[in-house]
């Protein structure tokens, strides 16, 4: 298992009229989350890019319990708990500065050979990078 921490205050472009994170910005700053972890082990999503191969989002299931909001600094938990053979999988969780629980988002991403696009297994320089830290 790798687990990640990340923080990230609410800007105001985050927010909606109401002043509260807009649903769709959540997904935004998970994303930075998930590239933060991939990162702090030795890996870069251009990295990927530039051998041919782009990880789409292929399924998100989100749950909204709290607000983020205006100015408020959040941490995101990001964990991974499985090799990614075919999908890599994110569970990742916002809390507040009271460690409330804001927000909830599983993740899956696929691998695609983006000439062909085409659907791929893990490649194996990407599967070993992740069984080095398991």
């Amino acid at each position: 298992m790798i687990s990640t921490e990340y923080y990230h205050r609410v800007i105001y472009a985050d927010t909606d009229a109401m002043g509260v994170m807009y649903y769709a910005n959540y997904l935004k700053v998970y994303e930075a989350a998930r590239g933060d972890l991939m990162r702090k082990i030795g890996f870069s999503f251009s990295e990927m890019g530039e051998k041919g191969i782009i990880c789409p989002a292929i399924n998100v299931n989100i749950e909204y319990h709290k607000f983020a909001k205006f100015d408020q600094e959040v941490k995101i938990v990001s964990t991974i708990k499985e090799l990614p053979i075919v999908k890599l999988e994110f569970e990742q969780t916002m809390y507040g500065t009271d460690n409330e629980l804001i927000n909830k988002a599983i993740i899956r991403l696929g691998f695609v050979d983006e000439e062909r696009a085409k659907a791929v297994r893990c490649p194996a320089w990407i599967l070993k990078l992740f069984s080095d830290k398991f």
